[in-house]
């Protein structure tokens, strides 16, 4: 069965809010992050800003999946970005969910940001099959 999301240790270089990254020395983690990826097309993540979040949580994905990414913080409101897709959960209230729904079309690595903590919170990575 193939894996649909793997967690992997990443070295981020982050200039700025639209700043890129840069993978280096890379190691398997375990997570315990909800995570489902069924036989139809469409993958779901979620994640808790805290808990299981951080510039060393990659979340890979294949491209042409109908990807939904919620994102809950449990400590203030939020607004989270998905850049290079150019997506936001808008405003989210403290410990309610946001949801950003989209295709995965571009291929690459796109950094998930927090725009209240102004941190990396993960980083989604979209592979050809």
């Amino acid at each position: 069965m193939k894996k649909w999301c793997v967690v992997i240790g990443v070295s981020l270089a982050l200039a700025s809010c639209g700043g890129t990254s840069s993978v280096s020395d890379t190691t398997a983690v375990q997570t315990s992050t909800t995570q489902s990826a069924d036989s139809t097309n469409k993958f779901e993540y979620t994640l808790t800003i805290g808990e299981n979040t951080g510039s060393d949580v990659v979340i890979e994905v294949i491209e042409g999946k109908t990807v939904e990414l919620t994102i809950v913080n449990p400590n203030s409101h939020d607004d989270v970005h998905l850049h290079g897709y150019d997506l936001s959960t808008g405003a989210i209230e403290k410990g309610q969910p946001g949801t950003i729904t989209f295709t995965a079309l571009k291929t690459g690595e796109f950094d998930i940001e927090s725009h209240e903590t102004e941190k990396v919170v993960s980083i989604l990575k979209v592979t050809t099959k």
